[in-house]
C-alpha cells in the first residue's frame, strides 16, 4: 500500500522523528530497547485512535452525501419547477455529489495513514507485560509491517463452482504482521510471529424476483506463534503441558536449531465480516499465556535440574 500523505502526518505535531519514520516507511525495524519500543507504539497507538476517529467522522458524512444526493436529485425537479431557472435547479444534486467525491477520497487518504490494530491491541500491551522479565544489557530485535490489507497484492484468486449463483470468486491475501525476538533475563530468547491471512469470497447471484445482487464475505485468520531458545542445551517436559493444549486451535512442536532443543506453541483465531475486512485482532492476554506455558515445560520450573 502507498504512503499515507505528508499533510495527513503533518497533522500531528507532537510525532517524534521515530514515530514520524515508522509512519512513512510503513514499518519499524533493527535493534530496540524496550522501553524506547513501548514508548514508540504508543505515539504509534494515539496515531491510530486519532485515524480511527477521523475515519469514522468521514464515513459518516460519506454515507450522509449519498443520501443527500439521492433526496437532491427529486428535489432538483423541484426547483427547477419552482424556479424556472436551469443553474440553481442541479444545487441541491450536485453539490452532495460533489461531498461524495471528497470524503471517498478522504477516506481512502485516511485508509492509507492508518496502522495495523494488532500493534495497539496486542503487540504493545503484551511487551509492556513481558519486558520485566528482558535481559536488561540486550535488545530486543524487531520487524513490524505497519501496512493494512492492500487488495491489489493478493496471494491468488480463483472462481469457484457457482453452484445456485451467477459467480464465486475467492481471493486471499497474506500479511506478516510482527516478528520479534526477545532476550530474557535467563538467557533464553523469546521470539514472537504474528501473521494475518485474508479471504474475500465474492458472490453475485439472483433473487427470486428477478433482480441481481452481489455480496462480499471476510475472513481472517490469524497466527501467533511463540517460540521460546534455551541458552543451553535442555531436556523439555511436555507432558506437563499436553492437559493445557486447545487442540481445535493450538499445536505443540520441537526442533533442533544449533545444537539446542526449541520449544513452538501455535495459536491460531478466526474472525469474520460482511463488505470490509475483519478488525478483530487476538487478546494480548494469550500471547502472554503462550510464553507462560512453554516457559512452564522447562525443568527448572519445577526445580529440576538441567
Amino acid at each position: 500500500m502507498s504512503k499515507p500523505s505528508s499533510a495527513a502526518i503533518n497533522q500531528e505535531a507532537d510525532l517524534s522523528p521515530d514515530a514520524r519514520q515508522a509512519i512513512e516507511t510503513r514499518k519499524i525495524t533493527g535493534a530496540w530497547n524496550a522501553r524506547a519500543l513501548v514508548k514508540l507504539l504508543g505515539e504509534l497507538e494515539r496515531w491510530d485512535l486519532t485515524i480511527e476517529k477521523r475515519k469514522s467522522k468521514a464515513n459518516g458524512i460519506w454515507i450522509g452525501s449519498i443520501v443527500a444526493t439521492v433526496l437532491g436529485f427529486f428535489l432538483m425537479f423541484f426547483v427547477g419547477a419552482v424556479t424556472d431557472s436551469l443553474w440553481m435547479a442541479p444545487i441541491p444534486f450536485v453539490v452532495p455529489l460533489a461531498s461524495i467525491f471528497y470524503f471517498r477520497r478522504k477516506l481512502n487518504e485516511l485508509t492509507k495513514a492508518d496502522i495495523p490494530n494488532e500493534l495497539r491491541l496486542a503487540i504493545r500491551p503484551m511487551l509492556k507485560q513481558l519486558s520485566q522479565d528482558f535481559h536488561p544489557d540486550q535488545k530486543v530485535r524487531v520487524d513490524l509491517n505497519l501496512t493494512m490489507l492492500d487488495e491489489k497484492q493478493r496471494k491468488f484468486s480463483k472462481n469457484l463452482p457457482p453452484g445456485k449463483n451467477r459467480s464465486l470468486k475467492l481471493s486471499v491475501f497474506e500479511a506478516a504482521v510482527c516478528d520479534m525476538r526477545m532476550p530474557l533475563a535467563d538467557g533464553s530468547t523469546a521470539v514472537l510471529r504474528v501473521d494475518n491471512e485474508y479471504h474475500k469470497l465474492e458472490r453475485s447471484y439472483k433473487t427470486p424476483r428477478g433482480k441481481y445482487k452481489s455480496k462480499t464475505k471476510w475472513k481472517k485468520a490469524t497466527t501467533a506463534t511463540a517460540i521460546l531458545i534455551p541458552a543451553a542445551p535442555m531436556k523439555w517436559e511436555p507432558a506437563r503441558m499436553q492437559k493445557f493444549i486447545e487442540k481445535s486451535c493450538e499445536k505443540l512442536s520441537f526442533s533442533e536449531k544449533n545444537g539446542v532443543m526449541v520449544a513452538r506453541l501455535d495459536r491460531y483465531y478466526k474472525f469474520k465480516s460482511a463488505g470490509q475486512p475483519p478488525q478483530d485482532t487476538l487478546p494480548p492476554a494469550d500471547i502472554v499465556r503462550l510464553f507462560i506455558r512453554l516457559t512452564g515445560m522447562r525443568p527448572t520450573a519445577a526445580g529440576g535440574g538441567q
